[in-house]
């Protein structure tokens, strides 16, 4: 696989001349308007084979990128929960239930649990080929089915997590100081029940006063972590390829 980091949680998957896009978004100065003023631009010169979205919110989906994208023969997919609400929106998406993989071109996809910090519909995305495991997280918090999922598929070679530790203050949700994504204690602690050789940080970088603060001190606290737990990480700026996974590397 390559794998190159899109703007925000924004994922592009590579196998064999076949593009999956994962929460790819390119206008984010919609809906809550959360995320960066300048993300890469990746429209203009992508054909996707497969689309995948871990829920709908609108820093993670766009679907007028989604429409300018993907293939005519090409696959949107997404969890049987949100369905309803995507074909509402004009698509005739290929709706998965939990843990069920699909084999789609080169890609076999399968959405496992995800926890929303606001209570809505989400799940996190595990992608093989070419030998390879990866896992997208969307941008879930902390819940109890890490170390159940860390049984159920043993080793990643990458891991692309949210580790912003996000405390919003929004319309539609009563304010709390609770973080809605994973803190970088969290991530990293994710990373190593998950047994993966790489954290790839998504999901961070942007701060609004008084409606979307990001957790202090995020990259030194990430680097402290990492030591103290063993885990490697690796910092993908937003248009960059990710270095391969140790385990490929090896082979």
């Amino acid at each position: 696989m390559k794998l190159q980091r899109l703007s925000w949680a924004g994922l592009k998957v590579e196998s064999n001349g076949q593009i999956l896009l994962i929460d790819a978004v390119q206008n984010y100065q919609r809906g809550a308007a959360i995320g960066p003023e300048k993300p890469f631009q990746f429209v203009g010169n992508t054909a996707a084979d497969v689309v995948l979205i871990t829920h709908l919110h609108s820093d993670h989906y766009d679907p007028e990128a989604i429409r300018s994208v993907l293939k005519p023969e090409g696959r949107f997919v997404v969890s049987e929960q949100i369905a309803a609400e995507v074909t509402n929106d004009g698509f005739a998406p290929l709706a998965l239930a939990l843990n069920a993989p699909q084999q789609i071109g080169n890609f076999t996809v399968t959405a496992v649990f995800a926890m929303d910090g606001v209570g809505d519909k989400q799940v996190s995305w595990v992608i093989e080929a070419d030998g390879q495991r990866i896992l997208h997280g969307g941008d879930t918090m902390w819940h109890n089915q890490f170390w159940q999922l860390g049984k159920t598929w043993q080793h990643f070679d990458a891991v692309f997590l949210p580790v912003n530790g996000a405390v919003v203050n929004i319309p539609r949700v009563e304010p709390s100081p609770v973080p809605i994504t994973l803190t970088p204690i969290q991530a990293i602690t994710v990373t190593r029940l998950l047994h993966a050789d790489v954290l790839v940080p998504i999901h961070y970088g942007f701060h609004k006063e008084g409606m979307y603060h990001q957790f202090p001190d995020m990259e030194a606290e990430i680097a402290r972590q990492a030591e103290v737990q063993n885990v490697k990480v690796q910092w993908v700026e937003q248009g960059n390829a990710v270095a391969k996974p140790v385990a490929a590397e090896q082979v």
